[in-house]
């Protein structure tokens, strides 16, 4: 039994023995029916936050304005939150009011989708008043209660159906879709970070195009922050969906599916930048796209190593995959390309300025010139030689080419 199931057991039958109700609550009981390992644990009672933290030697105040607090174990942590009903939605996603209560089907009717309005206690016997366990049978993501009502409690929750569509590889109830058209336009209202979030998780998921697909059909993306504020978004992707389930790499991913929206080159980072990600993934997924839609850089063996100086092999690898996909090569050409790529990468005597014999002190140490630009600029060249094999790996070369490219550049 994995430590996680461990604790929150034991924090179950604390809670039991204390006098209260507990329960194991949304996803894992979900992630539990279907034979899968939850990532972790969620449990709900009806002690109410001050009575968790006096049970419980050590907690952390989680988020007590919601009922939740964390109940603390060597090295892990196990949420822990009140029955509550929730009252109002007037910014579209969080209640206007959250009202403490003592019955579980009324905490589970205010969930999202039946398949995560389960409970479970620690005999195993499951609690299910929306018929959530048929659905996991069924493969099927269904609204509880009323699809629209709860669309218009959280928009973001048309984002997460779809998504958990692509990421448990079930189909979306017909009646709980439906109600898309009808609250789609608030979607306008939710934050681009709640978005990407949600977006993440999608192209991470096994099968994307299983989520993406109902952007598209549904006309989200004319309503969906960022996508919503860009100019000539395709009413139809530009390529097959299935090639984003065909791409490994999520930064491949990414720039797959700004390139279905119809992103070309001009606009490609305006466009990235408006999901708000970090610098390191933004340089990542605009490397892959580059090098997606200039495989004359990359088709020679000198071009290739070239590429993973300057981009990284991770990029390298994902942009050919890319590429291969958006030229319409069948699986085996694409796989003969990438093995070529492969084979040019592990020729390479050195990968990254980590692998060179010298280091920035050397290069200070042997020119007596001052810190400066000059040594970045150094090592690049440096490092862009020895991996092509102009210049072998040595101290005494690397020194003396490094010598020569410092006096000509300070």
């Amino acid at each position: 039994m994995k430590p996680a199931l461990v604790y929150a057991l034991e924090v179950l039958e604390t809670l039991e023995d204390a006098g209260y109700q507990a329960y194991l609550v949304g996803g894992c009981v979900r992630d539990r029916l279907m034979g899968r390992e939850p990532a972790d644990y969620d449990v709900a009672t009806n002690a109410l936050p001050e009575e968790v933290q006096r049970v419980f030697k050590k907690t952390a105040p989680t988020g007590l304005k919601h009922g939740t607090v964390g109940v603390l174990h060597t090295g892990r942590m196990t949420e822990v939150t009140t029955f509550r009903r929730e009252k109002g939605y007037s910014d579209q996603r969080r209640p206007d009011a959250v009202e403490f209560v003592t019955d579980l089907e009324e905490d589970l009717s205010r969930r999202d989708f039946t398949v995560n309005a389960m409970a479970e206690d620690r005999r195993g016997n499951l609690y299910d008043p929306f018929g959530g366990q048929e659905d996991v049978a069924q493969k099927k993501i269904r609204a509880v209660g009323v699809a629209e009502d709860r669309f218009k409690e959280d928009a973001l929750r048309m984002v997460r159906g779809i998504r958990f569509a692509a990421q448990l590889d079930f189909t979306m109830d017909p009646q709980t879709e439906s109600a898309f058209s009808r609250t789609k336009e608030d979607l306008r209202v939710i934050a681009v970070e709640r978005v990407v979030a949600e977006m993440k998780k999608l192209l991470q998921s096994p099968s994307p195009s299983q989520g993406v697909k109902h952007l598209w059909k549904h006309q989200l993306f004319n309503f969906l922050p960022p996508f919503h504020r860009w100019e000539g978004i395709q009413a139809e992707a530009t390529y097959p969906l299935s090639l984003l389930d065909s791409l490994q790499g999520t930064g491949s991913r990414w720039a797959c599916l700004l390139m279905m929206c119809g992103v070309n080159q001009e606009t490609f980072s305006s466009c990235l930048r408006s999901f708000r990600l970090s610098s390191k993934e933004i340089s990542q997924i605009t490397a892959i796209f580059q090098i997606a839609i200039r495989p004359r850089d990359w088709q020679s063996e000198r071009a290739a190593k070239r590429r993973v100086v300057l981009h990284g092999w991770d990029a390298l690898r994902q942009g050919v995959e890319l590429a291969g996909g958006i030229s319409g090569l069948s699986s085996e050409e694409r796989n003969l390309q990438n093995k070529r790529i492969q084979g040019w990468y592990e020729e390479m005597p050195v990968r990254s300025a980590a692998e060179l014999a010298i280091d920035g002190r050397d290069l200070i140490q042997a020119t007596g010139f001052e810190p400066g630009a000059w040594i970045g600029k150094a090592l690049h060249e440096l490092l862009l030689q020895a991996a092509l094999g102009d210049l072998p790996n040595e101290k005494e070369r690397l020194i003396e080419e490094g010598c020569r490219f410092g006096k000509e550049n300070t």
